[in-house]
């Protein structure tokens, strides 16, 4: 707690001495609270709190000639104890009611044609809306599925980038020395915590990692730093960009391992099974390249990425029960490509319309993978203002296309000032025709309906 305290007031005190010396100091920020409560449709979450938070956000620039400092961070107090972290971008109370979160914290320098950022920070890869192809960077808050957003669920990595530029293109190359990981549901006041890491199946006992520090995590060293590199090219036709991206993938992958007790010796029956469960973080390479391409009201989007010899998941039963003398192994390599077509319109009347098509494939298909061969899916989201702009419309919806699981949101927002917004927001997650649960169907116990307040200044 006392190695925590000390580095808030370290935080503190670089931000009072960098405004010290500025040329000019911003500071702007925003406090919102929300709250979400199962739908009917729910199998166990019929009337329970889902989300319970409010959060007080704060970012302060300071600029000195061709300089700047950013800080982002957020104090978030949590309801229901669901806050977790990953040992680096959040420090958490035991009881996961309290957090503060450094999102990005960096120095910028830009010069002519050279520039350069220190520190951490977010970074948005690609063209997709919503979704995850090419934009590997930053690992994600997966701790919450309940009104959501994509861009927040992002957490900063702590990077140096050097940029190239010139009038239409822009290269930069990124270090990243230490790995940050996703964050897990593991706090017990999670929702989502007993879904992800079930305490049993089938009457049999797991123990799955109880914290960030239970994992097997890359070493810090040198050689086990992440490299990335885009190159992008801005012309009248179409706006074009290149990936490049060596580092760790930021979820890890289960082992299971059984625990048999035999009380008599091995040649009589077992007394008691269970499950211990590790996890460990695996190498993974990506290529990639999206462009997006404007004619009139539409902008068409392009966006793939190819990963060689990636770790997918293996499922427990293939790993304890498919080998006779030994578990079986937790991932096996495979080619990956993933690839996305999109479409934005905006029409008169202040309508925004954008349509996606994603593809995902396994090459050299195994049925111990956890995953399907072949997975694809479409998207739709439509945004309009009305009354004279203070009130938003935002219907958005995702099918499985595979076994026609859906996920899908309306929220409502009404600016009551123009510093405070109120928010009603529904998800609603559904099984295929089938009852296959496919892409979405296992989130069907966190529809829910969502109230939030939100004041900026």
């Amino acid at each position: 707690m006392k190695h925590n305290i000390s580095k808030i007031a370290l935080l503190c005190g670089l931000a009072t001495v960098t405004s010290t010396f500025a040329q000019e100091t911003v500071f702007s920020g925003n406090l919102s609270t929300q709250a979400g409560v199962g739908l009917p449709n729910t199998h166990h979450n019929k009337g329970d709190f889902l989300l319970g938070q409010t959060t007080f956000d704060g970012t302060i620039k300071s600029y000195l000639d061709e300089a700047m400092v950013y800080v982002n961070a957020q104090i978030v107090h949590d309801a229901l104890g669901s806050l977790s972290t990953n040992g680096s971008s959040a420090f958490i109370a035991d009881d996961g009611t309290y957090a503060l979160k450094l999102r990005e914290a960096y120095i910028d320098w830009k010069g002519e044609m050279l520039a350069l950022r220190v520190g951490r920070q977010i970074v948005s890869w690609g063209k997709a809306d919503d979704i995850q192809i090419t934009d590997v960077l930053n690992p994600r808050d997966e701790t919450n599925v309940v009104a959501s957003d994509y861009n927040e669920s992002k957490l900063g990595i702590d990077a140096v980038r050097l940029s190239l530029l010139t009038e239409k293109t822009q290269v930069d190359a990124y270090w990243i020395p230490f790995f940050t990981p996703s964050i897990l549901p593991h706090a017990k006041g999670n929702p989502l915590h007993t879904q992800v890491f079930p305490e049993e199946i089938d009457g049999i006992e797991i123990s799955y990692p109880e914290k960030y520090d239970d994992y097997k995590l890359p070493e810090k060293r040198l050689s086990k730093s992440e490299l990335a590199l885009r190159a992008s090219a801005y012309t009248s036709v179409a706006d074009l960009s290149l990936y490049g991206f060596y580092g760790w993938d930021d979820v890890p992958l289960m082992k299971y391992n059984p625990n048999v007790v035999f009380d008599d010796g091995e040649d009589m029956p077992a007394t008691s099974y269970s499950i211990d469960v590790t996890g460990e973080y695996k190498r993974m390479y990506m290529i990639g390249a999206d462009a997006a391409i404007p004619a009139g009201d539409f902008v068409f989007r392009l966006e793939g990425a190819f990963f060689p010899k990636r770790h997918f998941q293996t499922d427990a039963n293939s790993q304890l029960f498919k080998y006779p003398s030994e578990t079986g192994p937790e991932s096996l390599k495979k080619n990956q490509a993933l690839g996305l077509a999109g479409l934005d319109w905006t029409p008169s009347g202040g309508w925004t319309i954008t349509a996606q098509y994603v593809a995902d494939r396994v090459f050299d298909y195994d049925s111990d993978l956890e995953r399907k061969k072949f997975e694809h899916q479409a998207t739709l989201s439509i945004e309009k203002s009305i009354l004279n702009e203070t009130l938003t419309i935002m219907a958005s919806g995702a099918l499985d296309l595979w076994d026609f699981s859906t996920a899908s949101e309306l929220e409502l927002d009404y600016k009551l000032t123009d510093a405070i917004t109120l928010s009603l927001i529904g998800d609603l997650y559904l099984e295929g025709p089938d009852g296959k649960d496919g892409l979405y169907g296992e989130y069907r116990d966190f529809s829910s309906v969502t109230f939030k307040g939100k004041m900026a200044f």
